[in-house]
């Protein structure tokens, strides 16, 4: 049971930077899981292109959310936050692919339409809800009983 999780790329992204752009990273946090997209530096419209695999132990449930926060870089004090998603992952884990271009919202919580990050999700799910041959005939029970 995996959820692969491309992290494509970000357009528009504020600038917070006194000289130069901000140097922009992702990290995804999911089930207690961190992962961290790489560094682009001096960039407001990064490609990262990079995949992430999480292994989630008896599966997804519709209501999970991925959380992604973007970050601007800095060698000297402490990461700046540029904007933050949290991802429902009802689509994914009914349809097992998402693919998502959306905005990312500030640090207080409010929608930066233009700033956007865009993903590409693959869920495999657990075997047991894929219909294997004992969910087969408890299929057959149920049309069964439908038809009565």
């Amino acid at each position: 049971m995996t959820l692969q999780v491309t992290v494509q790329k970000a357009t528009n992204l504020p600038n917070v930077d006194r000289f130069g752009k901000s140097d922009p990273f992702c990290v995804l946090l999911l089930q207690g899981h961190k992962e961290k997209t790489k560094v682009i530096d001096d960039n407001l419209d990064p490609v990262w292109d990079e995949n992430f695999e999480f292994q989630v132990a008896g599966g997804l449930s519709p209501a999970e959310v991925l959380k992604i926060e973007v970050y601007d870089h800095e060698l000297v004090g402490r990461n700046r936050i540029l904007g933050t998603l949290d991802l429902q992952l009802r689509e994914v884990v009914q349809k097992g692919r998402m693919s998502v271009n959306t905005s990312l919202r500030s640090a207080s919580g409010e929608l930066v339409p233009q700033a956007k990050l865009q993903l590409e999700l693959v869920y495999t799910a657990p075997p047991s809800t894929g219909g294997g041959g004992g969910g087969g005939g408890g299929g057959g029970g149920a049309t069964t009983a439908a038809a009565n």
